[in-house]
């Protein structure tokens, strides 16, 4: 996928209640910043500025959350029953949430329960991330602590970056292989991850 701009919002799905997009990696979703003038809602109010809606602060109600780094399926509703009605769903654990990841190294387990408590990290300059509780310093995400027989290959940052996890709560994920390959080189592995909690 290539970078988000102003006018290449893909658009999944659409009716009268509901647009599923597919939300581009390094984006916001919306931003309350002057300076951040490119996240989904500013391609949405490009792409359907009659379906802005003005009584919202954003113009469109986002009935789920991605990370700035995430890609993917995303939800908006286009009124306030849809947006009930997903709010519903959402809560109930009615929707199944899946991501596909491609991890450096190779992975050995075809299968696994990935287990952490996670929490919002208290690093200065890092408080946009998350991170696992329990951990040698509390390593910040993406540099998860590498579970046995598992090579998550992302390095962790520097010592003096490590911090202390706000808030842990426990959350569970399942861990599936579908294939190993090579990106750059490197040896990788294409996962497909469940949560399960959290």
């Amino acid at each position: 996928m290539e970078p988000g701009t102003i006018d290449n919002l893909s658009i999944l799905y659409q009716s009268s209640d509901f647009i599923v997009v597919n939300k581009h990696w390094d984006l916001r979703i919306d931003s309350k910043m002057w300076y951040e003038t490119l996240t989904l809602q500013s391609q949405l109010k490009h792409r359907f500025p009659e379906l802005a809606d003005p009584h919202t602060y954003y113009g469109f109600r986002f009935c789920h959350q991605l990370d700035f780094s995430t890609s993917g399926a995303l939800c908006v509703a286009l009124n306030k029953a849809a947006a009930g009605s997903a709010y519903k769903c959402f809560k109930e654990r009615l929707v199944t949430k899946a991501y596909l990841a491609l991890v450096r190294g190779h992975v050995s387990q075809r299968q696994m329960t990935i287990s952490y408590a996670i929490g919002k990290n208290t690093t200065e300059g890092m408080t946009h991330m998350m991170c696992i509780e329990g951990t040698e310093g509390e390593h910040s995400s993406p540099a998860l602590p590498t579970p046995p027989g598992v090579c998550w290959g992302i390095p962790s940052p520097p010592l003096d970056l490590l911090a202390g996890c706000e808030n842990p709560k426990p959350c569970q994920s399942e861990l599936m292989v579908l294939e190993h390959g090579s990106y750059s080189g490197d040896p990788v592995t294409k996962v497909l991850l469940q949560p399960l909690t959290g």
